[in-house]
This record gives structure tokens, sequence and C-alpha cells, in this order.
């Protein structure tokens, strides 16, 4: 990503140019209008690419103390404007990626140089996840135990883990949506989590399937899915292997090792 800042203040990223001292942002010859606060918006997220810029720091930015406004009716109206100025699509961002109830971070685009770029995560960066109850797909209520066992299982797994990286939310508050036919998105504002784990589990004889799935709760959208097959030869000791087959591959999908960086073409 090409966010360089030269003497006269320019913040460059793919095609567009942000200049700071005249407060006008181009995209090639066209100048762009950009009305006040989403000028603000987006220098800051500029000057800290692939950190997240929260909620209150654009707060106290855009509104000082002492002005009165619809803080959260504003804000979303700043960024609306921001991304149809950018032509950018809050369900698939090229640009500002929004993180629920937290705020805004600017992500990777294509540099001059030809290089697809990631920004590194941040060593305070934390994904908000929440575990919700896993399905029982039997039939039977008396299966109900296992499910909620497994349930328990992973959230316990998942703490240890990578601990400071993800963020996993406690146990009665996702325990609340059991059942729920909200959607993700809801679910997510409610929980103030980024993304959530959902599940199923279906038994028939000594045998059990347990569907695990991974979701983006801002954008709907699953990133990640697997499926486990196990005999029910001891039902504790296939919670414990399945929970930490599951630990781990969210920490690969959720924290990646280092920032990805290829070569076009």
């Amino acid at each position: 990503m090409d966010t360089s800042i030269d003497a006269g203040r320019l913040l460059r990223f793919e095609s567009f140019v942000l200049d700071v001292r005249s407060r006008e942002l181009r995209k090639g010859k066209s100048l762009i209008r950009l009305q006040e606060q989403p000028f603000e918006i987006l220098r800051m997220m500029l000057e800290r690419p692939g950190d997240v810029v929260t909620r209150e720091e654009l707060a106290k930015r855009l509104w000082p103390d002492g002005t009165f406004v619809d803080f959260e009716h504003s804000l979303n109206a700043a960024v609306k404007r921001l991304r149809s100025a950018l032509g950018d699509d809050a369900d698939n961002p090229r640009f500002v990626e929004t993180l629920p109830r937290r705020g805004y971070r600017f992500i990777a685009v294509m540099a001059a140089n030809g290089l697809a770029t990631m920004p590194a995560v941040s060593p305070d960066f934390k994904a908000r996840l929440a575990v919700l109850p896993f399905t029982n797909s039997s039939g039977e209520t008396g299966q109900e135990y296992f499910s909620d066992g497994l349930t328990e299982e992973v959230i316990m797994r998942l703490g240890p883990l990578r601990r400071g990286h993800i963020g996993v939310i406690a146990r009665w508050s996702s325990m609340a949506f059991k059942a729920s036919t909200n959607r993700a998105r809801d679910i997510g504002e409610t929980l103030l989590v980024d993304y959530l784990l959902e599940g199923s589990v279906r038994r028939e004889g000594d045998r059990v399937r347990i569907t695990a799935w991974l979701v983006d709760a801002s954008s709907e959208t699953h990133l990640w899915t697997d499926v486990y097959e196990r005999h029910l030869t001891d039902c504790l000791a296939v919670q414990a292997d399945v929970a930490a087959r599951i630990a781990e591959s969210l920490a690969s999908e959720l924290i990646p090792e280092q920032p990805v960086v290829r070569s076009a073409g």
C-alpha cells in the first residue's frame, strides 16, 4: 500500500491523492468533492493504515467538547458519504472496513509498484468472537447436553490460544442466542463482535457428525467451514478433540502470521 507522505502533505493510495494542505481529494486529474467530516475520517485512517480508528477517536476529532450532535447517526452518515466518494462498498470494501461498534480501518489496496500488500497485524489487534450454541440436529432433546458441552469446550479451547489476539465473548452472553433466528449482523452488533462461530451436531447411533462455520458478522458471509465425524466411544474425548481442531483452524483464519505480499503476475 502506498500511503507515503511527501513534503506537500500528499497522502496517496491507488489512483487517489489526498492533499492535507488544500484539503482536496483527487483521482487522477479529477477533483472529488469531499465534505469536512468525511475528509477528516479519511485523513485519520490514511495516517494509520491497517490500524483501527475507533469511534471514540473520531468523535473527539469531528465533534470537540461542547458540540452537541446525534453522534451515531452523524458518524454513520459521514462514513457513508466517504464511501460514496471513493466508490467503496460497505459489504465488500476495498478501502474502508467497518468493525462493528469499534470503528473503521483502512485496508489493503493495489499500490503503484504493482505489489498487493496487506498491513501487518497490529500487536494490540484483537478479533472479537462469539461462539454461538451448537444446534442439536438429531431431533432428540436428550442430546442437548452434547451440543452444549461442545460449545463450552470450544470456548475454553479458544481462551488461551493466541491470547491477546482473539477475544472470546463469555458463554453466558452467547448462550442467550441459543436457537435464535436473528441475523448474524444483528447478533454481532448486540454482542459487539466481529465474528460468529456457529455449528450443528447430528447423531446417529454411535456416530456423530459435527459441522462448524465461521461468519463475518458485518457482511454475513461464511469465511470457513469444516465437518468432523467421530465414533462416540467417549463423549468427552470427542468434544475435546473436535474443539481443539476448531480452535486451531480459527486461529489460522483470524490471525495471519505475517503480511501477504505477492508480485503482480
